[in-house]
């Protein structure tokens, strides 16, 4: 008899650790199960170093994941909404992987299991060369710090002649438990500098009601104009400072809805009427007449109303933008737009209408998807009735699968700027958006097109400590002057080259890449380039090159209404 109890008391533990599906089932608690990232095996000095450092992470603490989850005890609980909680988990910049499983209970609840493994936290990279001064550049951070989902980085740079760039960011992405994010960043940069403020309350998922966000800052910066037969650059500054409040509502049902918000922003923007030679004994006038009257000044305010759809389901790949990682791509259509009156407030002299809109669209599965996003802005000065500050950016990809170890990347993106207010000039060796192999060009234009064909190989786990792989690639492009200053024409210039792939920890969304790039076209000062760079794609489909958003609107409010979810 006390055979047969124990037997049964066994098989109902098992059944409850059987996880259950749980739709219209009561949550009768939520148990999160935080995990540090893997130490691996490594061996040696460098494996006992290894594993004492992710000793020390402070793994992150539950309150932070239970502030993003959509699900609590003593809710009903539904499927859509527990997958969703692992979505937006997964898209949290310190959280590799997420999963929740339904365990029932004896009293015919459910409950929830939440399984995270953490990002490496540490922050780390710094520039040496052979000759003083011998280090250049510094960054130390901790994207994780404490456990609180509190990104605190610094980081310096050596001024050579001018004084050192000193910059500092704090982040906090669950402020007071809830699912708030405040970010506060500043720089002293060489010549100029910035500061940014911004309290948030993001769209994460389908499943909010609401939105909104309090945002300003203030820079100062310099944008180098590039002569294609000289290595000096012509640089001209522009100072700019923008302030926004406002937030968005949903109507309909997730995968199905609408939205609409409405903002109050407010614009200052002014440009240098002298352009100056950089040199390394200070900043020098130029004489030459090339900006005469090109860019102006303005004092903006306006009202601006905001309407979206979204059409918008999500799969899960693993390989497409990391390099085994898993990320949520989403299939359907969303479109937004924004269209903004000039208010006369705060002394603002503009009188404009301001209209800027994305578009999104995507198609397919784990193997093959296919991507695509525009997304554009102009004004019109109500006095003349003349457009300018018009910028049109686009990327159209397609990921593709063959093996599961093995993905090809093909995609092209395009940039243009027509009548920019604020001194503009795309550059044909952009980090981001430019062709690789290119870096040192000193080619500039008003419109951009690149195309590039990407294969990687993942080659599997390095002692459990990261994920090892190689990209072969190449890059097509060309610009187009549009009335830039020193701006050219150019055919298509080709780079290729080839790249060493890391993921730390295993199956992480960062990836780690020593890139090789070669320039195929002949281009006066184009030269061979190591490149080395810490990214992470996996949270939005097309983000735009910084020579290109530097020049956009500050004032569309992108961090409660974009794609995916940041």
């Amino acid at each position: 008899m006390a055979v047969g109890v124990g037997v049964l008391l066994a098989a109902g533990r098992a059944m409850a650790q059987t996880p259950v599906g749980c739709d219209g089932k009561i949550i009768s608690a939520v148990i999160v199960h935080p995990r540090p990232p893997s130490a691996g095996d490594l061996p040696g000095i460098v494996g006992a170093a290894v594993r004492k450092a992710s000793a020390i992470h402070a793994v992150t603490r539950p309150r932070v994941i239970e502030a993003f989850l959509a699900l609590h005890a003593g809710d009903v609980c539904t499927e859509l909404r527990r997958g969703e909680s692992e979505r937006i988990l997964r898209d949290l910049p310190f959280i590799v992987s997420a999963r929740i499983t339904a365990t029932a209970d004896d009293r015919g609840r459910v409950q929830l299991d939440v399984y995270t493994t953490d990002e490496t936290s540490l922050l780390l990279n710094a520039n040496v060369q052979g000759a003083s001064p011998y280090f250049t550049r510094a960054r130390l951070g901790d994207g994780n710090t404490g456990g609180q989902g509190l990104l605190t980085e610094a980081d310096w740079r050596e001024g050579f002649g001018y004084r050192d760039h000193y910059g500092a960011q704090v982040t906090d992405y669950a402020l007071f438990g809830r699912p708030l994010g405040l970010s506060l960043q500043g720089s002293r940069d060489e010549i100029g500098g910035t500061w940014h403020a911004t309290f948030v309350r993001p769209f994460y998922s389908d499943l909010q009601k609401f939105g909104w966000l309090v945002d300003a800052g203030e820079i100062r910066i310099y944008i180098p104009f590039l002569r294609p037969t000289s290595p000096d650059a012509v640089d001209l500054d522009y100072t700019r400072h923008w302030d926004q409040v406002g937030g968005i509502a949903r109507l309909g049902r997730p995968g199905h809805l609408t939205l609409y918000g409405v903002t109050l922003s407010e614009e200052r923007e002014e440009s240098g009427a002298i352009p100056v030679y950089v040199t390394d004994s200070g900043l020098r006038n130029d004489t030459i007449d090339t900006f005469a009257s090109q860019y102006s000044q303005h004092h903006i305010a306006r009202l601006n109303a905001l309407w979206g759809i979204r059409e918008i389901r999500y799969r899960q790949a693993r390989g497409f933008d990391a390099l085994t990682g898993v990320q949520d791509i989403a299939t359907g259509v969303q479109f937004g737009t924004l269209v903004g009156h000039s208010l006369a407030l705060l002394g603002a002299q503009d009188n404009d209408v301001f209209v800027s809109s994305t578009l999104y669209a995507g198609a397919g599965n784990a193997h093959s998807f296919v991507g695509f996003q525009a997304d554009g802005e102009g004004r019109e000065d109500l006095s003349t009735s003349h457009w300018d500050g018009v910028l049109t950016g686009a990327r159209l990809a397609w990921y593709w699968k063959p093996l599961p170890d093995q993905t090809v990347i093909v995609s092209s993106e395009f940039g243009i700027g027509l009548q920019p207010r604020l001194p503009f000039a795309l550059t044909l060796g952009d980090p981001d958006g430019g062709v690789r192999g290119y870096t040192t060009a000193r080619v500039v234009g008003g419109a951009r097109s690149v195309t590039r064909i990407e294969e990687r190989w993942s080659w599997g786990s390095f002692h459990h400590f990261a994920d090892l792989g190689l990209a072969t690639f190449v890059d097509g492009g060309q610009m187009w002057a549009e009335h830039v200053p020193f701006g050219v024409n150019t055919g298509m210039v080709v780079g290729a080259g080839f790249g060493l792939l890391a993921a730390v920890p295993p199956q992480s969304k960062r990836l780690l890449r020593v890139d090789f790039d070669f320039p195929i076209t002949h281009e006066p000062y184009a030269r061979f380039v190591i490149r080395f760079s810490t990214t992470d794609r996996t949270r939005a489909f097309y983000v735009e090159p910084r020579d290109f958003s530097r020049a956009r609107e500050q004032t569309v409010p992108t961090s409660i209404f974009q794609f995916p979810s940041n």
